[in-house]
């Protein structure tokens, strides 16, 4: 009974590294590209937003540049996380551990704001805790990872693939929680649509 317990949590584990490595493979492609086409990266964590509002008496024009461009960003990190976990039963190599994902039809702008900000805290944070251990999370790109393995950094390998782990869950346990989010939304303005 314990034995099967453990190997359940051994599955999902599995499961939300490979679910973290390819939410962090997308987010890397999508930043590549917007980094090529606008000459800016793609972070989207909470820290932009912090930064943009503190600017905002020096150069109110380059904070409202930034505050659009980080909503933009969560926008996409959160249709990044839905499509992930909508999917995420296809994905996956143990099928069996997985709950079918509880998000709902007609997701709207306000929402993706909404699981987007909150995606951007929960990696805003993590990033500082990365950095509590001297690690960044450059250390988590699946190609860094690629490179350490090749070069025998194990060190890198180690605080990437824990850290994948880490995004994995808790992006996946926050998208599966968009239907809770629609929920609060109505809670605040009711005229959002059921």
């Amino acid at each position: 009974m314990v034995e099967a317990e453990i190997g359940k949590k051994a599955k999902f584990a599995v499961n939300r590294l490979v679910l973290g490595l390819l939410y962090l493979l997308v987010l890397a492609v999508v930043g590549g590209v917007v980094l090529f086409i606008f000459t800016v990266p793609l972070f989207g964590d909470i820290g932009d937003l912090g930064t943009a509002i503190e600017m905002i008496d020096e150069d109110p024009l380059g904070a409202v540049g930034m505050i659009v461009f980080w909503l933009i960003s969560i926008i996409i990190i959160a249709v990044i996380a839905l499509a992930i976990a909508m999917n995420k039963r296809f994905l996956v190599p143990f099928k069996s551990v997985e709950a079918k994902g509880d998000i709902p039809k007609g997701v709207t702008v306000v929402m993706l704001v909404a699981l987007g900000a909150i995606i951007s805290l929960v990696l805003f944070i993590a990033r500082q805790v990365v950095g509590l251990f001297g690690g960044d999370l450059s250390q988590a790109d699946p190609l860094v990872i690629g490179q350490a393995v090749l070069d025998g950094q194990f060190d890198i390998v180690f605080v990437g693939l824990i850290f994948a782990i880490v995004v994995g869950t808790l992006v996946i346990f926050v998208a599966d929680r968009t239907r809770e989010i629609k929920e609060g939304i109505k809670t605040v303005d009711p005229q959002q649509k059921k």
